[in-house]
């Protein structure tokens, strides 16, 4: 095992269809809010990266574009990006709606 401790990504079905894209938001650990780039997202959650590296475990508050802050679990992280579950799914209009770039 190496030093550095980094999760590797889970080799696994994956609950719902994943899409790449580019989206700027803001999460939140505890009382920090960072800005980072969503690269794909699901309806069961999203690969983040961002200037700090997160830990396998924590909770964070994505907040994504035209939605309130969304809580967030990391599943597996690598350096600078990290994949994260939301503890409740997005509604598959919303999904729909993010990806298409109707909401702002």
């Amino acid at each position: 095992m190496s030093a550095e401790m980094s999760e590797q990504r889970p080799q696994q079905e994956r609950q719902s269809e994943r899409r790449p894209l580019m989206v700027r938001v803001q999460y939140r650990r505890t009382i920090v809010r960072l800005a980072a780039q969503i690269l794909d997202l699901s309806r069961h959650g999203l690969r983040l990266a961002g200037m700090e590296r997160l830990r396998v475990g924590e909770c964070v508050w994505i907040t994504l574009p035209g939605l309130p802050p969304r809580q967030a679990k990391v599943v597996w992280t690598d350096r600078f990006e990290a994949g994260c579950a939301f503890i409740e799914p997005l509604h598959e209009a919303v999904f729909d709606a993010i990806v298409a770039g109707h909401m702002h």
